[in-house]
C-alpha cells in the first residue's frame, strides 16, 4: 500500500513541498490541507483597471536558485522577466529629502569608492570610516552576532543608521539590533572569514556572480502576469489533492504513523505530515507530540506590515521616478518604512502614461499602524508621497493589503533555536517542517524549505519500508 502524506498549508512552501513529493513519488497519496479559501498564502496578484498589483512580495532573488529552477520545471521560464534596465537603484530618505543610494552599495558594503565619496548621505568621517573597512582585521568568531553589531564593527555607526538599517528593515521589518546575522545574512560572515575584508569579498563575489548568472536574468525577477502565476501553476498541478477551507484541529501519533483531525471532524490516518504553516501554528499542532519543539517554535517572533498600492497618471508626479523606490531610516521619524515604484521596477505593471507606487508601513510601529482604518492608511501614504515625490491630486485607486504577524523575525539565537527544534523532531519520524519561519523569509527560501521537507519525508519513508 502506498504511503499517505498530508501537507498542511498551501502557501508557496506547502505547494512546493507537495509538488516535490509528486515529482519524487508520483504513486504516493498526497493531499494539501489549507485552512483559508485560497492557495498561495502571502503571494497574491491582482489586475485592477489594467494595473498589475502585487499584494505580497513583488520580486524574486535569483542569487538563490530554487524559485527559478521550480519555474523551469513547471514550464514557466518564459513567464519570468528581469527588472527594467533603466532607472535601477534606489533612494534613501536623508534629512527629509530623497538621496540616491550610491552605486555599488550592497546592503552594507561598498564595491565602488567614488560614488560613496561623492554622496551626501554620509559625513566625511563616516565615509572614511566606511572605506577603512578594507584595512580592518577579521573580527572574533562568535556564536551569534546582531546585524547592527556587525555593520557598526566593520563600517561604522553612520552606515548602520543611514543605509544598512533601512535596507534591512525593508526585508525583515525589524531593528537590525535584534536580527541574527548568522540567520539573515550568513554570507557576510563567510566573506569576513574568507577574505578578511567584507568589501574585498563583495568585489570578488560580484565578479563570480556576473560570470555565473550570465545574461538571462538580473539579480531580481518577477512573473510577467504577477507572482501568483507560480502558486496558481502549483495549485493546478495538485488538482483535487488541494483541499481549501480545511483547517486542522490536531495531530496525534498512532502505532502506524499519525492521525490528523480536521475542524469539520474528519480524520486522516497518515504515514507522514509536512507542516508548512507559521511557527506559532506549528507550535500548537506539535504541543502534544513534542513539547520541546512546540516551546521553541512558540518563541519565534513575528512582525506585521501593511501596504498601499496607488495609481496615478504620470503627469501627477513631479519626481522623475528614476529608480525602483526608496527606503526610510528609523532616525527620519517617517510614517513609511519604504516605497516601491512598481511600474518603474518591472514592465507591464501600469498602462502607458501611468505609474503604480506601493508604500510600506511596519517596523517598530507596525501594530499601531495596523490598528488604523484602510482610509487612514491611504491618507497617510498619500500625504507622505506628496511630501517626498511631489504627487498631486487624488489617486485613480488605492488598494490596501495587511500582513498581520506574517514576517518571522530571526532574532539573536535563532540558528541555535532551529537546531534545538530539529533535534526534538528527530524523535518524530515522518514529521517535517516547511514555511518561512526557520530557514529564510524570501520566496526562494520558502520553496527550498518545502522541497527539503518533502525530500526528508521521502527518505524517512523509504528507510522505514526497507526490510
Amino acid at each position: 500500500m502506498n504511503p499517505r502524506i498530508a501537507v498542511v498549508g498551501a502557501g508557496i512552501s506547502g505547494l512546493s513541498a507537495a509538488h516535490r513529493l509528486q515529482e519524487l513519488r508520483p504513486e504516493w497519496d498526497v493531499c494539501v490541507l489549507e485552512a483559508s479559501g485560497r492557495a498561495g498564502g502571502l503571494i497574491r496578484s491582482e489586475n485592477i483597471d489594467g494595473f498589475l498589483v502585487e499584494q505580497g512580495p513583488d520580486s524574486i532573488l535569483t542569487e538563490k536558485p530554487a524559485a527559478v529552477a521550480l519555474a523551469q520545471r513547471l514550464g514557466l521560464e518564459n513567464e519570468l522577466q528581469s527588472t527594467n534596465t533603466v532607472g535601477r537603484g534606489a533612494y534613501v530618505l536623508h534629512r527629509g529629502q530623497l538621496e540616491r543610494i550610491p552605486d555599488g552599495f550592497s546592503m552594507m558594503a561598498p564595491t565602488q569608492a567614488l560614488p560613496i565619496l561623492s554622496s551626501r548621505l554620509l559625513s566625511v568621517p563616516g565615509k572614511l570610516r566606511m572605506l577603512a573597512e578594507v584595512l580592518l582585521p577579521r573580527g572574533p568568531q562568535k556564536a551569534d552576532e546582531s546585524v547592527a553589531q556587525f555593520v557598526e564593527r566593520r563600517f561604522g555607526k553612520e552606515v548602520l543608521e543611514r543605509l544598512a538599517q533601512p535596507l534591512m528593515s525593508g526585508i525583515y521589518g525589524t531593528d537590525p539590533r535584534e536580527l541574527s546575522l548568522g540567520s539573515t545574512m550568513p554570507r557576510f560572515i563567510e566573506l569576513e572569514r574568507r577574505y578578511r575584508s567584507v568589501t574585498l569579498g563583495m568585489l570578488a563575489k560580484r565578479r563570480k556572480d556576473n560570470e555565473a548568472r550570465g545574461v538571462r536574468y538580473g539579480m531580481f525577477v518577477a512573473f510577467k502576469r504577477g507572482n501568483q502565476t507560480l502558486t496558481d501553476a502549483l495549485a493546478a498541478r495538485l488538482g483535487t489533492k488541494l483541499q481549501l477551507d480545511s483547517p486542522v484541529r490536531s495531530i496525534a501519533r498512532t502505532a502506524a504513523g499519525y492521525r490528523l483531525t480536521l475542524e469539520q471532524g474528519a480524520a486522516l490516518d497518515l504515514d507522514a505530515v509536512v507542516l508548512a504553516v507559521p511557527a506559532r501554528v506549528q507550535s500548537g499542532m506539535l504541543a502534544g507530540l513534542s513539547p520541546a519543539a512546540s516551546h521553541e517554535l512558540g518563541q519565534i517572533e513575528f512582525g506585521s506590515t501593511a501596504t498601499v498600492a496607488f495609481a496615478w497618471p504620470e503627469s501627477a508626479v513631479s519626481h522623475p521616478l528614476d529608480a525602483f523606490g526608496f527606503v526610510v531610516p528609523k532616525i527620519e521619524q517617517c510614517r513609511l518604512i519604504a516605497s516601491t515604484w512598481a511600474s518603474k521596477k518591472f514592465a507591464g505593471r501600469a498602462p502607458a502614461g501611468h505609474v503604480l507606487i506601493r508604500v510600506f508601513f511596519g517596523g517598530d510601529h507596525a501594530e499601531a499602524v495596523l490598528a488604523e482604518t484602510d482610509e487612514a492608511l491611504v491618507e497617510m501614504g498619500r500625504a507622505e508621497l506628496e511630501r517626498l515625490i511631489g504627487v498631486k491630486g487624488a489617486p485613480l485607486f488605492a488598494s490596501v493589503a495587511r500582513q498581520t504577524r506574517a514576517m518571522p523575525r530571526y532574532t539573536l539565537g535563532h540558528r541555535a533555536r532551529v537546531e534545538r527544534i530539529e533535534s526534538a523532531l528527530s524523535a518524530l519520524p515522518g514529521i517535517a517542517l516547511a514555511g518561512n519561519s526557520l530557514y529564510g523569509v524570501g520566496i526562494p527560501d520558502a520553496i527550498l524549505a518545502g522541497e527539503r521537507a518533502a525530500e526528508r519525508v521521502c527518505h524517512e519513508l523509504d528507510t522505514r519500508s526497507r526490510p
